[in-house]
């Protein structure tokens, strides 16, 4: 039994881009080739016609979008694609061997599905099981694939040779979008609706996002979109730009995500929200562990005594001051003059009584 044409052509195609990038391995991020961007004039006369498009007619409509669908609506519309895309997810995080990473995007398709209403809400995310969005680009970058020259696809925009071969290989591989095009369930109407919503609202999280100030800015538009692109990818492929990934170049492993506590977004500490009980589990773990720093309740107990002490020291300095002042008043202060009369000193007699001076008759 052969293999229809239809499919056997796409696969030669992807099969033979595959093994011109696997020719040149490097390491994964660095596209050299890519920042050089040998293919320069051909890319810029692209932008240039996607530009004049995106300016008639994405920008108006992403604007419109924008102003005209209210705010939760546009979120439960991303919530909705993004939980579609999880079993892809999945499948590239098994590829790149990281099976936990995996567990966690079909959790999260189970959880969101069922409990957000098909996606309308994450619920997923506020119970600590965050999504790490993976592409085939990027499984095919983490497996040491040169990422090829940067080149400017028409009306689609910027990319390099293995994510556009990456792109080309999702759409038979992604369940969503295999199932959009083969279920025969989905009415042709609501496939192209679908796409022109996914491509509405791509361009207005752009707007959203401040590229287009960012490119109007730049002096050379061009360049700064190559640039912004290459490093945002980068990011990607070095699980860089997810929650609770690390910055380093190894890859991520389940035992690092299990045993650091990185996979989960909610706080590490462990207050119950209880003071008394807190303080009670403190004092139980530092007499296990013998460990001799204080807890919070004897911290606080310490300090309470060590208040009451400087209190009563403060006001018995001050008594002591005050005592000491009134005694210096008393030892410094002239005593006072007084008048008392001297015993020994007899009373002259005044003239008139005295017979001195009278003559006898």
């Amino acid at each position: 039994m052969t293999a229809p044409k239809s499919l056997l052509r796409p696969a030669l195609v992807s099969f033979s881009a595959l093994a011109l990038l696997g020719g040149c391995t490097i390491t994964p991020g660095t596209d050299t080739l890519a920042q050089t961007d040998p293919l320069e004039k051909f890319n810029r006369k692209v932008w240039n016609i996607n530009s004049k498009a995106d300016k008639l007619v994405m920008q108006p409509v992403a604007k419109y979008y924008n102003k005209k669908v209210p705010e939760p609506v546009r979120k439960a519309i991303i919530r909705i694609f993004a939980n579609l895309e999880e079993p892809f997810n999945a499948i590239n995080n098994l590829l790149q061997g990281k099976p936990y990473l995996a567990g966690k995007n079909i959790a999260r398709l189970a959880i969101n599905t069922t409990v957000g209403i098909g996606g309308i809400r994450d619920t997923a995310t506020k119970i600590g099981v965050v999504s790490t969005v993976e592409d085939f680009g990027q499984t095919m970058a983490r497996w040491g694939m040169n990422g090829g020259p940067y080149f400017v696809l028409p009306f689609m925009g910027p990319t390099t040779m293995r994510d556009a071969v990456g792109t080309g290989i999702a759409q038979w591989a992604d369940p969503f979008s295999y199932c959009v095009r083969e279920c025969h369930f989905v009415p042709n109407a609501a496939t192209y609706a679908i796409a022109v919503v996914s491509v509405v609202k791509m361009r207005a999280q752009m707007a959203e996002s401040g590229a287009d100030s960012f490119l109007e800015s730049s002096l050379d538009p061009y360049a700064a979109a190559r640039s912004a692109f290459l490093q945002h990818r980068r990011a990607q492929i070095m699980d860089q730009d997810a929650p609770g990934n690390k910055s380093s170049n190894a890859a991520i492993t389940d035992a690092d995500l299990s045993s650091s506590g990185l996979d989960d977004t909610s706080s590490t500490s462990t207050s119950t929200g209880d003071p008394a009980l807190d303080n009670a589990v403190a004092d139980l773990e530092s007499k296990a562990k013998g460990n001799d720093t204080p807890t919070p309740s004897q911290t606080s107990q310490t300090s309470q005594t060590s208040q009451t002490s400087q209190t009563s020291q403060t006001s018995q300095t001050s008594q002591t001051v005050n005592m000491k002042e009134k005694s210096e008043q008393a030892i410094t202060a002239p005593p006072e003059k007084t008048i008392s009369p001297d015993p020994e000193k007899k009373s002259l007699p005044s003239p008139e009584n005295s017979d001195l001076g009278q003559k006898k008759p």
